[in-house]
């Protein structure tokens, strides 16, 4: 029995680092996630980061989780890793919601309505100019359908040239476009907002899937120690009964001794004849 507590804990142990070292790539993952979300802020819906933001969180919980755990684990009372599996199956609880909200909203994301259209472009000259650029030049767009949006301005933005087949960039520089991004940004948006929820579902999934695997081997090390202390209790009661008996068979034998040394028989004393 102490060799399988012994092996468990020093599985535990590896298991924690594992642990603190899948929090910091689910957070890093969430907070790249978050990152390329805001980028397609202006056609995506206001809540669509909310999975991400919520297993980045998660995410940190777990590193401080994996810290916790060494200390936890080392010192092999059996309370304390009970505990330590329930906030462990809590997290994988949490996060699995996470993924599931993933999930549904990557299932909500719909392009926007055509009455939308003008209210989002006219962000686009104004307010959130900057993250229109970035978006096109990220994604090479141009508005939300093509390059036809920005007929109402009599101008396209620069953010909306092609310069990777122009022969000399330089002329970009000076004034002159002559290949403009053909495609709008609207569907390549969606279709990416959609696949970075899956993203995060999938990323979710790993998480929980580890996460459980802590709560199993955490329920078998706190058995272990249980029947551990269950198992050293009954030996030194053993070993107590044991002393009992050694030291009462001596008592035993001194009074047998002196009952005996008492019965003594007397002489028969004959009786006195009457003159």
């Amino acid at each position: 029995m102490a060799r399988t507590v012994t092996c468990l804990r020093y599985f535990l142990l590896a298991y924690v680092i594992l642990l603190g070292i899948s929090g910091i790539i689910v957070s890093v993952g969430s907070g790249i996630f978050i990152y390329q979300l805001k980028q397609y802020r202006p056609l995506t819906p206001d809540d669509v980061c909310g999975s991400s933001i919520t297993l980045l969180i998660m995410g940190l919980v777990t590193c401080l989780l994996g810290w916790g755990g060494w200390h936890i684990v080392d010192s092999t009372h059996r309370v304390q890793v009970i505990c330590f599996a329930v906030v462990l199956g809590t997290v994988a609880f949490v996060e699995a919601g996470t993924g599931i909200w993933a999930v549904i909203k990557h299932e909500q994301i719909d392009p926007l309505r055509t009455s939308d259209h003008e209210t989002a472009f006219a962000l686009a000259t104004t307010d959130e100019k900057s993250t229109w650029d970035r978006m096109q030049i990220r994604l090479g767009c141009c508005g939300i359908d093509g390059p036809a949006d920005y007929r109402i301005l009599d101008s396209v933005p620069w953010s909306c040239c092609d310069t990777s087949s122009v022969e000399n960039p330089e002329a970009v520089a000076s004034g002159t476009c002559t290949t403009m991004y053909s495609r709008g940004c609207l569907h390549f948006v969606v279709n990416r907002t959609r696949s970075i929820l899956l993203h995060v579902f999938l990323l979710a999934l790993c998480s929980v899937l580890l996460q459980v695997c802590g709560v199993i081997c955490a329920c078998f090390f706190a058995r272990a120690i249980k029947e551990g202390a269950a198992r050293r209790r009954r030996d030194i009661l053993s070993l107590s009964g044991m002393r009992n008996s050694r030291n009462a068979s001596p008592m035993r034998n001194a009074s047998s001794t002196g009952v005996d040394s008492q019965l003594v028989v007397k002489p028969r004393v004959p009786p006195r004849r009457k003159t």
